[in-house]
């Protein structure tokens, strides 16, 4: 088998797939050849090489560009940069020390010359790609940004080889010739090692496009009869409340999991419908694969077995876990690269979790442990999950809660309301913590924010608790996951609460969201947009082809298509539920008329 060093020398059928994207039009899938992607990847070097040395922006929605991208960008002596997502803030201060821009989506680039990694490119001589150089810089990723902001970490050629060689190892007779699927972006580093790099290794084929939605996903997974995915914690949240998933058992040889550990009740749903639970792998981005597990329904508890090439060392009284690898691609010193994990060590080297030392902090005076708080919270039978974050107020720091309820925790709030909920947690933490460390604020929703790698980041999570210090738009306004500022439009990610005031007239027993909230949420985004609030003139077109539900995920899109119109939609994953024209008073700074 060869190395990524040598991939694109290797002899093999020209005809051969290696990639497949699901045409909606025609109703097929489009297969790419091993032949077409050497041309490609030839042939984009040899742009690439005519051009300045140094790193090279890479930000694609193909998995396939993405590919192509990264492989030209290496067989032409340079290295990739791969944003840690698409804000235009974010993509403009990378651009200012890159050599160019790759991208599919020139769109995302409003101010640069962007090279598109397939498209107007002719095609190459793959007999001129010569062997790659293993200490050669292959890129620069960014860290998830679970305790801060995001922190570039780069990767050399055989970080990467030597990890995707100890996945085909460790799995290559589970996976056979399975077809990859990938949820997770390969923008990072797990999404880019599951989802592309070893797929091309071993000799599979990867799906292009990441399937988010379970409607899309289990339908092409089933059509392709013999697959793997690679899932985040918070995809596979959805997938296993599909209908459809058991029609995968058979079909699907393994789910792959990481960006955070499963709750068991989790794994055990997917080993129902699937026959097997998820393989979940811990990791980082600094430090690539520590270690798998299998959570399976028959063990009371599931250690995590390191892999092969990895060594694992519990570090003194904090601990730390401690990891030797030949993943690691930042300075350690001899004892290994210490992580924020504690971890307790086992005889037979594997070790079970104990939370994170970085989640330490210093409320009125105390020290309180985030982790073990959220752990004691996560216990509570009305709680399926919850993280915990500090928010500075009035130069004082305290304690936020999110909480995601379960079934029964939802059940009780709808009986006694969400006050006795939250007062039912705050007796569940009285018996160990001092009430000074207790969360201040809380906030009860359907989902964690979480990044595309399926972690709840801080920003993000910290996000949710902005509202409180306006108590007038916590009632009637949606819950805010994400942002982002296109060159003309602005696009919000959102949740609808499910204690939304207009719940018990929108209607008693099957609540949805008025029309005319959704017309005001939409013009929220208007004024962020224009920067003062819009006067509405007339609007056109306005159109509610499907109701918005309690706990529903949608995007709220707002254009401005000229001086006086607005275009606006509100849409889901699987239905649109409001689009129209708003027509703006001519002049008009300020002040929404109705």
């Amino acid at each position: 088998m060869s190395p990524l060093c040598h991939l694109l020398q290797r002899d093999r059928d020209p005809s051969g797939e290696i990639a497949r994207r699901w045409d909606p039009l025609a109703g097929v899938d489009e297969a790419v050849s091993w032949q077409t992607f050497r041309r490609d990847v030839a042939g984009l070097r040899d742009r690439i090489a005519s051009g300045p040395d140094g790193a090279w922006v890479l930000l694609t929605e193909d998995a396939y560009a993405y590919a192509v991208g990264l492989f030209a960008l290496w067989h032409a002596g340079r290295s990739a940069i791969s944003p840690p997502n698409r804000q235009p803030g974010s993509l403009r201060a990378l651009h200012t020390r890159s050599a160019g821009v790759l991208s599919d989506r020139s769109d995302w680039f409003p101010e640069t010359c962007v090279l598109h990694p397939i498209e107007g490119i002719e095609a190459g001589d793959p007999g001129e790609l010569t062997a790659l150089q293993p200490d050669a810089l292959a890129m620069e990723l960014f860290t998830s940004g679970t305790t801060g902001g995001e922190k570039p970490v780069s990767k050399r050629i055989r970080h990467l080889e030597n990890e995707v060689r100890e996945l085909h190892d460790n799995w290559k007779t589970l996976v056979g010739e399975a077809t990859f699927f990938s949820a997770a972006s390969h923008q990072h580093v797990y999404g880019l090692l599951f989802g592309v790099l070893w797929p091309l290794y071993a000799g599979n084929t990867f799906q292009r496009h990441h399937y988010l939605h379970p409607g899309e996903l289990v339908p092409r997974m089933r059509e392709a009869g013999n697959c793997v995915l690679a899932s985040v914690p918070t995809h596979l949240k959805r997938l296993v409340r599909h209908a459809q998933l058991p029609d995968l058992r058979g079909a699907c040889r393994a789910i792959f999991s990481s960006g955070g550990p499963l709750a068991a009740g989790l794994a055990h749903d997917v080993a129902g419908a699937l026959g097997a639970p998820p393989i979940e792998v811990l990791g980082s981005t600094e430090t690539g694969g520590i270690a798998w597990r299998s959570q399976r329904p028959e063990r009371t508890e599931c250690s995590w077995t390191p892999f092969a090439a990895v060594r694992v060392a519990c570090d003194g009284d904090d601990k730390l876990l401690r990891v030797h690898s030949p993943f690691v691609s930042v300075d350690s010193d001899e004892r290994g690269f210490a992580t924020g994990d504690r971890i307790s060590l086992h005889a037979d080297g594997s070790f079970a979790l104990e939370g994170r030392s970085d989640q330490i902090a210093k409320i009125g005076g105390k020290r309180l442990d985030l982790a073990r708080m959220a752990s004691e919270l996560r216990a509570h039978a009305a709680v399926e999950e919850a993280a915990l974050a500090t928010i500075d107020r009035d130069a004082e720091l305290r304690v936020a809660a999110a909480i995601v309820p379960s079934r029964s925790g939802w059940e009780s709030i709808r009986r006694d309301g969400e006050r006795e909920f939250v007062r039912s947690l705050r007796t569940r933490l009285a018996d160990a913590w001092d009430p000074v460390l207790h969360p201040r604020y809380w906030r009860v929703v359907p989902e964690l924010p979480a990044n595309n790698q399926g972690k709840v980041a801080l920003e993000a999570l910290q996000r949710l608790f902005q509202p409180l210090e306006s108590a007038n738009t916590a009632a009637d306004r949606p819950i805010v996951l994400d942002q982002f500022r296109g060159e003309d439009y602005l696009e919000r990610s959102c949740r609808v609460p499910e204690d939304l005031d207009c719940f018990s007239g929108h209607f008693p027993g099957h609540p949805v969201v008025p029309g005319a909230l959704q017309l005001d949420w939409a013009m929220d985004v208007a004024a962020e947009l224009l920067d003062a609030p819009p006067r509405v003139a007339e609007l056109e077109s306005l159109k509610f082809p499907a109701p918005l539900k309690p706990g529903q995920a949608f995007r709220i899109r707002v254009r401005n298509v000229a001086d006086d119109q607005l275009d606006f939609a509100i849409s889901g994953n699987d239905a649109d539920h409001a689009r129209g024209r708003v027509r703006l008073a001519r002049g008009a700074k300020s002040g929404l008329q109705s």
